[in-house]
This record gives C-alpha cells, sequence and structure tokens, in this order.
C-alpha cells in the first residue's frame, strides 16, 4: 500500500492541502500522514518563516499533536462514502524543515508528498520562496503542489509534460506506477519551441519515448499532444485547458531542459497566473538506472 505525507502549518491553504491528499488517498488506497514540522530557529537564516515562540517545543509538540487528531477526527467523521478508508497518522517532528521530511520520507517510505500554495501568491510563491523550493530540489519523491480552493471529486486526467529525452524515462515509469489505481489514460504533452523541427522528427522521437517505456506499461494507455509555441508555459497551458478541470500536470523537475522554464524564470510567473490545477513536480532518475 502507498503512503502520501501531506503537509500542513495549520494555514487555511495547508490544511485544505490535507483534505485534498485524504480525498486523493481514497483514490489511491493509500495510508495518509498528516504533518506538522515545528520550525528551529537555525532556519532563521535561510527562509522567509514565522516560528513558534521560544518556549519548550515539547509544550508545542503535545498542542500540534492536539490539533492533528482533531483534524483527522474531523475528516473520518465527516467521511459518508462507502469507499475505501485510509489509515491515518499524524506525526509532529521539531527541526529543519527539508532535513526532517527528508528523514520522514526514508524512514516511514513515503510515496508522494502533498502540499498545499499560499493563497496571496499561488504557484509562484511556492515555487520560488519558503520550504517548497528546497523540497523541490531536494524531494526524491513525487511532489504535488495544490492551489487553493481546487476541489476534488474525481481525478479526471493526468498529463506528463516531456521533451522525450531519455532522462525522463524514469519519471514517467515512477508516475505510471503511481497513478495505475485511478485506471486513466496518460497524456504525454510536447510543447515544440523550434519552428525548424519536422513533424516527422517529432513522432519518431514520440514513438522511440513510448517503444523504451513500454515494457513497464502493464495496461496503461497512453496518448499524445503536441503544440507549436515559442513559451512552454504558454502551451501547457493551452493543452490542459482542453481537458475537464480535474486534473493533474505532471513536470520533471531537472537542470537543464525546456521543462527547467516552468520552475525558474519567468516562465513560473506565467504557469502560476495560467494555471489553476494541481502541479506534480517528478525528481529526475538516471536514463541507467531505468533501462538496465
Amino acid at each position: 500500500m502507498k503512503t502520501i505525507l501531506c503537509l500542513t502549518d495549520f494555514s487555511s491553504t495547508g490544511n485544505h492541502a490535507v483534505k485534498y491528499g485524504y480525498e486523493v488517498a481514497k483514490l489511491l488506497e493509500a495510508k495518509v500522514i498528516f504533518c506538522n514540522v515545528i520550525n528551529i530557529p537555525a532556519e532563521i537564516p535561510q527562509y522567509e518563516v514565522v516560528l513558534w515562540p521560544p518556549k519548550d517545543y515539547g509544550s508545542i509538540e503535545n498542542d500540534t499533536m492536539e490539533a492533528l487528531e482533531d483534524m483527522k477526527k474531523s475528516l473520518e467523521a465527516h467521511d459518508h462514502s462507502t469507499g475505501f478508508r485510509p489509515p491515518i497518522t499524524c506525526i509532529c517532528e521539531t527541526g529543519i524543515v527539508t532535513n526532517v521530511i527528508n528523514l520522514i520520507i526514508n524512514q516511514r517510505k513515503i510515496d508522494l508528498i502533498i502540499i498545499g500554495t499560499h493563497a496571496s501568491s499561488g504557484l509562484k510563491h511556492l515555487l520560488l520562496g519558503n520550504h517548497t523550493r528546497y523540497l523541490i530540489d531536494s524531494a526524491t519523491i513525487p511532489l504535488l503542489l495544490v492551489p487553493p480552493k481546487i476541489q476534488i471529486h474525481k481525478i479526471s486526467w493526468v498529463a506528463f509534460a516531456t521533451d522525450f529525452s531519455a532522462e525522463e524515462l524514469g519519471a514517467a515509469d515512477k508516475l505510471i506506477k503511481l497513478i495505475q489505481p485511478l485506471n486513466l489514460e496518460l497524456t504525454l504533452m510536447h510543447i515544440i519551441n523550434k519552428k525548424r523541427i519536422e513533424p516527422l522528427e517529432i513522432k519518431q522521437q514520440q514513438d522511440q519515448f513510448i517503444t523504451q517505456l513500454s515494457n513497464n506499461l502493464g495496461n496503461q494507455k497512453i496518448s499524445c499532444k503536441s503544440l507549436l509555441n515559442k513559451s512552454v508555459a504558454d502551451g501547457l497551458e493551452e493543452l490542459c485547458a482542453e481537458n475537464e478541470q480535474h486534473g493533474w500536470l505532471a513536470i520533471v523537475h531537472k537542470n537543464r531542459n525546456f521543462i527547467n522554464e516552468i520552475l525558474k524564470g519567468s516562465q513560473t510567473q506565467k504557469v502560476a497566473k495560467q494555471l489553476s490545477l494541481p502541479l506534480l513536480v517528478l525528481p529526475p532518475t538516471e536514463p541507467a538506472a531505468f533501462l538496465n
């Protein structure tokens, strides 16, 4: 059974992400962990955070655990569905956020992290600042960024933004394994930002990518969409707009490729403004690790 880690700072967006994560756990038939990390003063130079007052951390941890348990009881009490009920565990740790989360990932065998965006600035704030920027850079597992007010009734589609490079094969394989319980078609989205690329060349890249994935596909259905647009963000926004509202866009976080425009620079602001859907950030995987 998969395990989902839902992070909250007890803000409205943090608590919304926990509720969203609970519903995702129901769909994936996964265990779920509600987690709050109490920041230690050593983080002050690195992050823009509001710290707990300097007092007995043991007392704060007790109060935090009580708040997490209350959230758990409330969700369970208001869940009148007849399907799978995710087992919920609540944990509170004190330390540097990224260090604590990486420790939890290893100890609890986490498959997915879910965290909310800030209402004031949406994905732009999360992708460029605070702890999420560091989580994106350091996480070894998928990280789902949930915008405010996104409601989950179902997940209708999942798209994977790709340039069909070999280094994205491992991430695509992880994504397929993650979404298998949803029984959805995976759409490969490719933005062509070079006018001189021939359609035949793109088709060959696409077919080669799918062929290399084929041994691990199982019953997973795959479709492809391509679009010519000099802006990756604008192109992805246009392709996503063609689908129903309830979907995920998955991207690979790596240093050099066209997807990097989304995570750095001006394209981030465009994605933040245009995409009002959860963004699933996948860590890169070495091609050799997938192909061997």
